[in-house]
């Protein structure tokens, strides 16, 4: 094939944003029932913990449970913490997801995987590509404020998604394989309740906005710079942070928007992919590298 990419090797970029990464699994389905090899995996939060389930062999095990969760469970989950630290300690999530994703190096998973971090300390991202699997994804969903940081004495790890939600600069294999980002920061979309309008916002609100605002342009400005060959947007407003009980209805909508892109896929060629629509998630062919 050349300087091709191929036509059925994946290098897959899953993005962080809470309950919304639930659809993560239902694009790793889709592509996987139409015959496409996952070969590379970037994951941020809640992405590094699908993708880790997925390369252990295991994510028909997390959809199960996440298939099975509850408000009321998600609360028991909850052990609440000194709120000067975060507010949850986060242990009795993650030794439940102990149960799904066992412990290992990262080196020695079968595909490469790299895992993303924030690094407090040195105001720098952090890749996890050897060393522990738990830690490096513990670091990853330490969303701050909610989750307590892991700290030792070189740095104090947060949430990747603090500086990289979208974490498609780490890929790899970009000129072999079909770079396929998934990103969870898309556009508010009216099919899945009101849109808020930018005025008369409460503090609150005003903060919560502005904060949304800035990881969506975030994302943004690393798909223009960075050029998947393919983004799947899941819409911000589909669920929130915690609405982990709405797991069905968010792999299925994982599912949709990956089948979208399909006809593309198989029919690509020799084409380069490079304008996104938002509305779909379908990247229109502008281009040619023969």
């Amino acid at each position: 094939m050349g300087f091709l990419k191929s036509k059925r090797k994946v290098s897959l970029v899953l993005g962080g944003g809470g309950a919304r990464g639930l659809a993560h699994i239902g694009v790793i389905k889709a592509l996987n029932q139409h015959g496409y090899r996952i070969e590379e995996i970037v994951g941020c939060s809640i992405g590094s913990l699908v993708g880790a389930a997925y390369l252990q062999g295991n994510l028909s095990g997390l959809e199960d449970w996440m298939l099975h969760i509850t408000k009321r469970k998600i609360f028991r989950l909850m052990d609440f913490n000194n709120p000067r630290f975060g507010l949850l300690k986060g242990e009795r999530i993650f030794d439940a997801l102990k149960d799904i994703i066992e412990e290992t190096n990262i080196e020695d998973m079968d595909i490469p995987f790299r895992v993303l971090a924030t690094d407090m300390l040195h105001e720098q991202e952090v890749v996890f590509s050897t060393g522990s699997l738990h830690q490096a994804i513990r670091a990853s969903i330490a969303i701050p404020g909610v989750f307590t940081s892991v700290e030792n004495e070189q740095w104090n790890l947060v949430d990747g998604g603090v500086l990289n939600p979208l974490p498609i600069n780490h890929v790899k294999k970009r000129r072999r394989n079909i770079v396929v980002a998934v990103n969870l920061d898309g556009r508010p979309d009216a099919k899945f309740g009101q849109l808020k309008e930018a005025r008369n916002l409460d503090s609150i609100s005003l903060l919560q906005e502005s904060y949304y605002m800035m990881r969506r342009k975030i994302a943004e400005m690393s798909i223009s710079l960075y050029k998947p060959d393919y983004v799947i947007h899941v819409p911000h407003n589909i669920a929130g942070l915690w609405d982990y009980n709405e797991a069905e209805m968010l792999i299925e909508k994982g599912a949709e928007l990956a089948r979208l892109i399909m006809p593309a896929l198989s029919g690509r060629g020799g084409r380069k992919f490079t304008q996104t629509s938002s509305n779909t998630g379908l990247k229109e062919p502008v281009g040619s590298v023969d």
